[in-house]
């Protein structure tokens, strides 16, 4: 399935069945944003509320000693600071940006090879030399370089003779001078395959076997030293020996930079990536062609943008034609680089947690605005979920590096629209997902009405009367047999962007089609001509990053994300996969978990209109009262005799969320999972996805949910309360199944005035365990 079709809202997310046989009623919800209040549960079961007469109970604080040993600490704790990539001298202009990529993940360094550097190491420029660098003096000082370099090589070669023989090093110069002339050769314009002599192709010399760790470390080093344009790698012995074989071949990236890098600079530029010195920068010269340099930059980017970044600086003497420009390597601020990482881990990172209030705000933009408020990066937040847009919605969050002082200092000056921030205080660690007992709702239907079948003409005063019949039957319903625990509509996102809905870009994404996934997260939804679809809709005719980027509005965040980084890598492969690994690693994964969703819904659909609301044989079950946290391996299959004994009931009863660690039901739903993910083209293979940093288990989800605390009241805008009924919780009954070929939950998208005084209007409060939507037991309510 490359698209998910669209032909009704009742099948496009596989939300098709009820539980309850009542009649239900009409009505709207979400008409308003303010319709719709939504407050986390904590972990201790207390409403989380932005005032004075919440008190917090902090994940991992719980104590008041706790509480005053993390506060003392933050005198003491590492700040993450937001710093700019500055211009080695006032003389230079800011010409591109930086190239952000995710971060570096050291490779370690043998002590024999810092040890052969230890007395002769190449010069670059450290970070204060660098703020020198200007029109006087821009490179570094050749002569210098030159006669370190030639030092650095003589200990290598000297090193490399005594632990091989004089014969092998000599054979390793003959390969070196023989892959090196191929190459140039081959790498001429003028030159094709057909007159390269004898069709030679790029091939390997074996030093040999080596058994000692530390020598096989000298010799890598030393060789990807002493002739930059090879690299070396290892491999297990085919005689058996012990030990492993050093393999020498051409090092591709070297030729691929020596397109753009002049010939006296690329070796040093080589021996600088290696040594991984974090204090020290790199000068390259450039040509003035801007889309010369724009294709060095993406080059860099593509092999080492994970610990590098390139900027491009100009200075001239004044006139125009003095101009030239220099493009400036350094490693990346996180990337901590030889010696660095004893320090950062001897230091305590802090963690301050605070409540959030947003309103008809994305979750994305929320977190990008109070990033660049506090300067840090938006992967510095946690939180246990993401609560909807349209809404009101009140949740714990939590920031990394920031101390409790910083933010009452930026928070008490900010003031952005729709944003609140309040009880802010000290946590021990990042707040997890899910980690949360679940929401309580607060939620008014309006234009309440019965459903039309079987409506004759009664007066407003019966019509009442009917209607809180119909509400009270159907409260009493959905609390006796719960509500079937469908994924909601906004997991998946608009009805109306058919392309750009969440579940069809996590498809793609797990069939690896980055290209289509990016082009669908970038495409305008039909019909609509606001600022954001004029963008996108340019992007989707002429494919111009740059411009769309300048026609984008800055609130949409994750779009803009995006253009940046395709602007940045490209419009090829590698510039779709670094545009996905530029938005948020939360938000990957919610593409792929709403495909999963989809999965899931369509599922339950089947498993409901298979077997009902009886438990069957190779079911999975999760017994009441596991853990969250370990249930994936408390997942048992049921037994012809638990179903005998009733072991298990009903509400035990899950499906899984598709994954690479999780197991499916042993009887027909098993092979409907099966069938399912082979006709999307997909196996449990695909949910590990390295490129993107994506590893998804996979989940188990309870079929059925059941609110708790369930109140309602019917009233009129003219503000007389008509009818107010609060339901008893009761324990669960037999459940009655139904279908139905026009139940799917819409919301409101409609301008009419639901607020006139004769339109009847219901107030729903109740709480749901985590991950349950308050969309679909209103569904089950309303049977709408």
């Amino acid at each position: 399935m490359a698209n998910i079709e669209m032909d009704c809202t009742s099948t496009l997310f596989g939300i098709e069945s009820f539980v309850s046989d009542h009649c239900g009623f009409a009505g709207v919800i979400k008409h308003d944003f303010k319709d719709f209040v939504v407050h986390e549960i904590d972990m201790h079961g207390n409403m989380v509320q932005l005032d004075e007469t919440y008190k917090i109970c902090a994940p991992g604080i719980d104590s008041v000693k706790e509480r005053v040993e993390c506060t003392l600490d933050e005198d003491h704790a590492v700040e993450s600071k937001a710093t700019s990539f500055k211009c080695p001298q006032n003389a230079f202009q800011n010409e591109a940006t930086c190239h952000d990529s995710a971060d570096f993940k050291k490779n370690k360094t043998s002590h024999s090879h810092q040890q052969l550097l230890s007395n002769s190491t190449l010069t670059h420029t450290t970070d204060k030399q660098s703020n020198q660098l200007g029109a006087e003096n821009p490179n570094l000082d050749e002569k210098r370089t030159s006669e370190t370099t030639e030092t650095c090589k003589s200990t290598y070669l000297k090193r490399l003779r005594e632990v091989l023989s004089d014969d092998i090093v000599e054979k390793i110069h003959a390969f070196a001078e023989s892959e090196f002339d191929f190459n140039m050769l081959r790498s001429k314009d003028a030159i094709n395959d057909a007159q390269i002599p004898n069709g030679r192709k790029n091939t390997t010399f074996s030093v040999g076997v080596v058994s000692s760790k530390e020598t096989r470390a000298e010799i890598h080093s030393a060789i990807k030293y002493v002739f930059p344009h090879l690299c070396t790698d290892t491999q297990k012995p085919s005689d058996g020996r012990d030990g492993l074989e050093i393999i020498i071949q051409t090092n591709a990236t070297y030729w691929k930079l020596r397109r753009f890098i002049v010939a006296d600079e690329i070796d040093n530029f080589m021996h600088f990536v290696g040594e991984k010195e974090h204090s020290k920068t790199f000068s390259l010269t450039c040509p003035e062609d801007k889309e010369v340099r724009t294709q060095l930059h993406r080059v860099i980017a593509k092999y080492y943008g994970s610990f590098l970044e390139t900027k491009t600086f100009v200075t001239s003497d004044g006139s125009d034609q003095d101009r030239s420009h220099k493009i400036v390597v350094r490693f990346r601020q996180k990337y901590g680089g030889r010696g660095q990482k004893r320090k950062v881990t001897e230091e305590k990172t802090i963690f301050s947690g605070f409540i959030l209030k947003k309103e008809n705000l994305e979750m994305l933009d929320v977190i990008n605005k109070l990033a660049a408020t506090l300067r840090v990066h938006s992967s510095d937040f946690s939180y246990a979920g993401i609560k909807d847009k349209k809404a009101i919605t009140t949740q714990l969050m939590c920031v990394k590096g920031v101390s409790i002082q910083r933010l009452n200092s930026h928070f008490s000056k900010t003031d952005v629209a729709g944003i609140q921030v309040g009880n802010i205080h000290p946590l021990q660690g990042p707040i997890q997902r899910g980690q949360l007992k679940g929401n309580h709702f607060d939620i008014i239907v309006r234009d309440v009405k019965l459903q039309k079948k079987g409506v004759g003409d009664i007066d407003e005063t019966q019509m009442v009367v009917r209607v809180e019949e119909e509400v009270k039957k159907a409260a009493q319903n959905v609390k006796t047999n719960m509500f079937l625990n469908y994924f909601g509509q906004q997991r998946f996102g608009s009805i109306s962007d058919i392309q750009g809905n969440a579940a069809n870009i996590g498809l793609e994404i797990l069939k690896g089609n980055y290209v289509q996934a990016v082009k669908y997260l970038l495409s305008p939804i039909e019909g609509k001509d606001d600022a954001v679809n004029k963008a996108k809709k340019f992007f989707q005719e002429t494919q111009d990053a740059k411009t769309t980027l300048s026609m984008m509005p800055n609130y949409k965040s994750r779009e803009c994300m995006l253009l940046k980084a395709l602007h940045r890598h490209g419009l090829d492969h590698d510039g779709y996969t670094k545009a996905l690994l530029s938005i948020p690693h939360s938000m990957r994964q919610l593409y792929v978990h709403s495909y999963c969703s989809l999965v899931w819904n369509r599922m339950a659909t089947q498993r409901i209109k298979l077997y009902g609301s009886q438990l069957m044989e190779g079911d999975l079950v999760i017994p009441a009262g596991v853990d969250k946290a370990i249930t994936r391996d408390q997942v048992q299959t049921v037994t012809q005799e638990n179903i005998s004994s009733r072991s298990f009931t009903i509400q035990d009863l899950v499906l899984p969320l598709p994954g690479n660690a999780i197991r499916y039901p042993f009887n027909k739903v098993g092979q409907l999972y099966q069938q399912s993910l082979k006709q999307d083209g997909l196996s449990q293979n695909s949910f590990r996805l390295n490129s993107l940093k994506l590893n998804i288990p996979g989940d188990y989800r309870k079929l059925f949910s059941c609110p708790t605390d369930l109140t309602y009241k019917i009233y009129q805008e003219t503000g007389s309360s008509l009818v107010q009924t609060t339901t008893q919780v009761e324990v669960p009954r037999t459940l009655l199944v139904g279908t139905t070929n026009n139940s799917s939950y819409q919301e409101s998208s409609s301008k009419e005035d639901f607020t006139s005084k004769n339109k009847i209007n219901l107030r729903l409060s109740f709480r749901l365990p985590t991950s349950s939507y308050a969309t679909m037991c209103v569904r089950e309510m309303m049977k709408q």
